[in-house]
C-alpha cells in the first residue's frame, strides 16, 4: 500500500482516454467498457470493463458513479457510491469520497480521500484466484437480475 505517492505511469495513462463521459452528461444504466474512459459527468450503474481487455478508468473530480467500477487501473477522484474491483491498480485521489469496498492489487491513496468501506487486497496466487472470479461472478449475476 502507498500513501500520498503518485505512481508516474499510471498518472500518465490519465491523458490516454478513448471516451469522455463529459460534466453534462448523464447516465442511467451500466456501462460495458471496452476502451479506456473519463467520467466527468454522472453514472448511475456498474462501469464494467470487457473481459480480455486492459482499460483504465478515470472518476474525475465534482463526477459521481452509483454503482460497481471493475478494470485493471481504475483513478478516482470524484464521488463513488458502490464497490471497486481492480486485479491490477487503483490511486484514490485527495478529493475522492468512496462509500464502498476496495478491492485491489495495489492501491495508493493520498491525504484528504474520504473512504468509508473496506480494503480488501487481492493476493493474486493460485489460491485467491478462485476468490478473485468469485467477487467478478457475483457481480455479473448481480447486473444480469437488473
Amino acid at each position: 500500500m502507498q500513501f500520498g505517492k503518485k505512481n508516474q505511469s499510471l498518472s500518465k495513462s490519465a491523458s490516454n482516454f478513448e471516451t469522455i463521459i463529459g460534466k453534462s452528461t448523464r447516465i442511467d444504466g451500466n456501462l460495458s467498457i471496452s476502451q479506456s474512459v473519463r467520467i466527468d459527468g454522472v453514472i448511475n450503474g456498474n462501469v464494467l470493463q470487457v473481459e480480455g481487455k486492459q482499460i483504465s478508468v478515470a472518476v474525475a473530480s465534482g463526477a459521481s458513479v452509483v454503482g460497481d467500477i471493475r478494470a485493471d487501473n481504475i483513478i478516482l477522484s470524484g464521488k463513488i457510491v458502490g464497490n471497486i474491483f481492480t486485479q491490477n491498480r487503483v490511486e484514490v485521489l485527495s478529493t475522492a469520497e468512496i462509500i464502498g469496498d476496495i478491492n485491489y492489487a495495489t492501491i495508493s491513496i493520498d491525504g484528504g480521500a474520504n473512504i468509508k468501506g473496506k480494503l480488501n487486497p487481492m493476493n493474486l496466487s493460485a489460491d485467491t484466484d478462485d476468490e478473485a472470479a468469485q467477487v467478478i461472478d457475483q457481480v455479473k449475476q448481480k447486473l444480469s437480475t437488473t
